[in-house]
């Protein structure tokens, strides 16, 4: 009788404690629901830095190692900030020729850390990593050897083979490969000590991918950002360069340093003003006949393309691209309400950061889990969202 009154106790205790942060229980049900049928193999949720929900699926299991996949990106984002609170570098903005001095040639020589880390450094790029990094044995002189597609700083561009370059410029600044300074300055004061991390055939650490972690441990990562750099008390970065990170860069206002910006309401507007512009350039007019037909406000991406799409075409994407080039635009946007971060890899891997409800959330899935498109859970960030509405 005794143990039956406990428990209808800690029933009636537990479940305000668990949920009194204004986690809405039905919305926290549902996501973890719809975690396990995407096959989800871990969904850890913090709130104020309180364990909200720490849930395993399938194999997936708290001992477990996952390969964050380009999650590994932006843990290599912080490693940049480590190196500039402990300034071992002055600024992002110190040219990469100083470090390869074969780049000292050319428009190479402009290219700057800050361009590597916001994705804008116009290398040449082949998205796809299967066709020409992975075949390669040095993901590191690929990138050194990549010819430029466009004018440095110009043009934001998602390049998984600029960004191995980094995992040398560490290993040049620090004296240790990348994946051991990152091991002991950024992961030893968080208490992660079970970290693997993939090496191309010439010994260096993949940047673009390859750390496999655990999910409590990866976690940990979206609460040293939540807390601008502090974990238990402790500054592990200053907090400026935390900010740095988040901060947009100004070719794609979704993208800092290797982390994602989300905006809650984004509306774009087609008006007179982007016509004039248009018709200033030299536009061709049949394009800007077709752009007028845009004129409006749309309250969501998904509807502005939807426009776009009904006006030029099923694919218009090469077409805006190549008339727009790097200066024009075909739409104003407007963001406003609170604003989230993203580290965001293939599959469905996810660490999800709401400053305004201080929830971090981390959802992970390996490829032996993984079995269609269905499991990338894209719905992920939107639920977590939604937790505390």
């Amino acid at each position: 009788m005794r143990k039956v009154c406990l428990a209808f106790l800690l029933s009636c205790f537990l479940i305000p404690i668990l949920y009194g942060q204004g986690i809405n229980k039905v919305k926290l049900d549902t996501l973890l629901q719809d975690a396990a049928a995407t096959h989800s193999e871990a969904v850890i949720i913090y709130q104020d830095n309180k364990l909200i929900a720490d849930k395993y699926f399938g194999i997936g299991q708290p001992i477990t190692k996952i390969e964050s996949m380009s999650c590994t990106k932006s843990i290599a984002g912080l490693a940049v900030a480590c190196l500039l609170t402990d300034k071992k570098i002055d600024s992002l903005d110190i040219p990469v020729c100083h470090f390869y001095p074969e780049w000292k040639q050319g428009q190479k020589q402009f290219i700057t850390l800050r361009q590597l880390l916001n994705m804008t450094s116009g290398l040449q790029n082949v998205p796809n990593t299967s066709v020409e990094i992975y075949p390669s044995r040095d993901f590191v002189q690929l990138a050194l050897c990549a010819e430029l597609s466009t004018k440095p700083g110009e043009v934001w561009s998602y390049n998984n083979k600029a960004i191995n370059l980094l995992a040398g410029i560490i290993q040049k600044i620090t004296g240790q490969r990348m994946d051991t300074y990152i091991r002991e300055r950024l992961f030893k004061p968080l208490g992660i000590t079970d970290v693997n991390w993939e090496l191309d055939s010439a010994g260096n650490p993949q940047v673009m991918a390859g750390c496999q972690i655990k999910p409590a441990d990866f976690a940990k990562l979206g609460l040293l950002v939540l807390n601008q750099g502090r974990y238990n008390q402790q500054e592990i970065i200053a907090g400026k360069y935390i900010q740095a990170l988040l901060t947009p860069c100004k070719q794609y206002d979704g993208y800092g340093l290797l982390w994602w910006i989300d905006y809650e309401n984004t509306t774009s507007v087609v008006d007179d003003d982007i016509i004039s512009q248009l018709r200033k350039a030299g536009v061709a007019d049949d394009f800007i006949k077709k752009t007028e037909k845009l004129k409006g406000t749309y309250d969501s991406d998904d509807a502005f393309f939807a426009k776009i799409q009904s006006v030029f075409g099923d694919n218009p994407w090469d077409l805006l691209r190549n008339t727009l080039g790097t200066t024009l635009h075909i739409r104003k946007k407007i963001h406003s309400g609170s604003i989230s971060y993203r580290a965001d890899g293939y599959l469905g891997n996810y660490i999800i950061i709401d400053p305004t409800h201080k929830i971090v959330a981390i959802r992970m899935i390996s490829d032996q889990s993984y079995v269609d498109e269905k499991d990338d859970f894209t719905g992920f960030r939107d639920q977590v969202l939604n937790l505390a509405k």
